[in-house]
């Protein structure tokens, strides 16, 4: 089963996202967002008063239906996967994804040492002390990981999941 996934993840990143195409690209976003709940470890305190697990989306849905439609019936430690739009308070989150057209600093301090999965597109994104940060490479939608500022967020990364970013910066990062 680990395989399937590990496989559905490499194909994933295979996907062609050109600029011009956004749809095709948060697509791709989404499917990521989906697999990346499989592939990082949440302390058990995250799921304390959690029926659901929950990705928030930082005040926009750039995804339209498609994260929807990705996570529709799907699990996550146990729980159905759910996405919700989140303003200023990420309470009950589980992943917070940051899109570029939101500034990323207010959501990441309100989460700072939460186990929440913290994932952006910003280019200071990891530097802000975000955990994953989608970038583009070759026209390819790739992903940096900040071991070090996962693990201020109580937060292991699989190393499967490693092996397949694009850069795996260990002590990047800081939340400053």
């Amino acid at each position: 089963m680990t395989r399937i996934l590990v496989a559905a993840c490499v194909c994933t990143c295979l996907v062609t996202a050109a600029a011009q195409d956004v749809p095709l690209e948060y697509r791709v976003k989404a499917a990521y967002l989906y697999n990346f709940t499989r592939f990082v470890e949440w302390p058990a305190s995250a799921f304390d008063a959690s029926d659901s697990f929950t990705i928030c989306l930082a005040e926009v849905n750039p995804f339209g239906p498609s994260l929807a439609a990705t996570l529709a019936g799907e699990t996550a430690a146990g729980r159905p996967l759910v996405a919700r739009v989140v303003d200023d308070a990420a309470t009950g989150c589980h992943v917070l994804f940051v899109p570029a057209s939101v500034s990323a600093a207010p959501h990441l301090r309100r989460v700072r040492g939460e186990p929440v999965l913290t994932v952006g597109e910003s280019r200071d994104f990891l530097e802000l002390g975000g955990i994953i940060r989608f970038v583009q490479q070759n026209g390819k939608i790739r992903f940096e990981i900040s071991q070090d500022n996962a693990a201020r967020s109580q937060l292991t990364i699989s190393s499967r999941l490693l092996k397949l970013a694009a850069v795996r910066a260990g002590a990047q990062g800081g939340g400053k």
